[in-house]
């Protein structure tokens, strides 16, 4: 299952196999779907439709983070364009730090959130209104979607 970024070569993939694929078949696919970006080999074929939900459906959710931004951005006075680059580069920024080191999510939020600071003001109204179990429940939507969905085609 690839995403969206595989078009320019930053996506990712879950794949699988079967029995019957040897393993230099299985390199030669891997070797393929390397072009497109990153790939995680699953042993179990039910792990797509959880691929599905994080990393297939996970561009959108990203998109939608950034519109909400971008909308804030404009509330604030920026132009359309200055809200992209704000936003744009922000997430740019924030996703090569996260890659380039060691620290997990939560390690980041603290080194960014002073004690009684704009960010903690911001996190405090995330928790308030629940958007991180939000977020969760919507990939957990789009499993029981994807779930569906695959149960349809066997039948079919």
């Amino acid at each position: 299952m690839p995403n969206l970024p595989a078009q320019i070569g930053m996506g990712m993939t879950a794949f699988t196999s079967s029995d019957e694929v040897t393993r230099i078949e299985l390199v030669m696919v891997q070797n393929l779907l390397n072009t497109t970006g990153k790939t995680i080999y699953v042993e179990q074929e039910s792990a797509i439709d959880a691929s599905t939900a994080i990393s297939g459906s996970g561009p959108a959710y990203v998109f939608y983070f950034m519109d909400a931004m971008i909308k804030a951005a404009r509330a604030m006075g920026f132009s359309n364009s200055e809200s992209e680059l704000l936003v744009s580069q922000t997430f740019k920024g924030a996703v090569d730090l996260y890659n380039k080191n060691n620290f997990s999510c939560e390690e980041w939020i603290q080194k960014v959130a002073s004690k009684g600071g704009t960010t903690e003001a911001a996190l405090r109204s995330y928790i308030d209104n629940k958007v991180h179990e939000d977020i969760i429940a919507g990939a957990n939507a789009a499993l029981n979607r994807a779930v569906e969905l695959g149960q349809k085609e066997k039948v079919s």
